[in-house]
């Protein structure tokens, strides 16, 4: 079973150990670009301490013996609170990837944002990260993208429902 729920500044430890530390050298050059050793303090309070309003951020877990582990984090972050475009980013360890979890995450990101009045999903992603673009066509959502020096752009329009 999969659980989705809000992240907390009391994630910070486990967003670290189980989820960071976690993941594979190519994970990590997808997700940060390049070979990143550990998150710093203001990294950690960054990614948990969220306002829900201009950055949200959901942490996916499953059952593992006595407690939940933390296997996913999807978020998006917008300039400010009246604007219509979001950044997004979704983080899977690589041991649960292809097990739907980073599309949970995404249409659950989407159903917050269109909440919000956001209405465009913007990133960018390194050309090599086919499991990110296809996430993003699996929406069945409007997808623009355009690639220059191994990164792509992208922007998914949250206003249109799926077919």
């Amino acid at each position: 079973m999969i659980y989705l729920r809000a992240i907390h500044p009391s994630d910070r430890k486990s967003l670290r150990e189980e989820l960071f530390f976690k993941l594979s050298p190519e994970s990590l050059r997808n997700r940060f670009f390049g070979l990143k050793l550990d998150l710093t303090p203001g990294e950690l309070s960054y990614f948990t301490d969220v306002d829900f309003l201009h950055h949200v951020a959901l942490v996916a877990e499953v059952d593992c013996c006595a407690h939940r582990r933390l296997v996913g984090v999807g978020r998006f972050v917008r300039g400010n609170r009246k604007s219509e475009h979001a950044e997004v980013a979704i983080t899977v360890i690589d041991d649960f990837q292809g097990m739907g979890i980073g599309s949970l995450l995404l249409q659950q990101l989407i159903d917050c944002a269109r909440q919000l009045g956001v209405v465009q999903f913007e990133g960018s992603m390194l050309a090599q990260n086919s499991r990110m673009a296809k996430l993003l066509h699996k929406t069945r959502l409007p997808c623009r993208s355009s690639r220059e020096s191994g990164v792509v752009s992208m922007s998914l329009d949250l206003r249109r429902q799926a077919a």
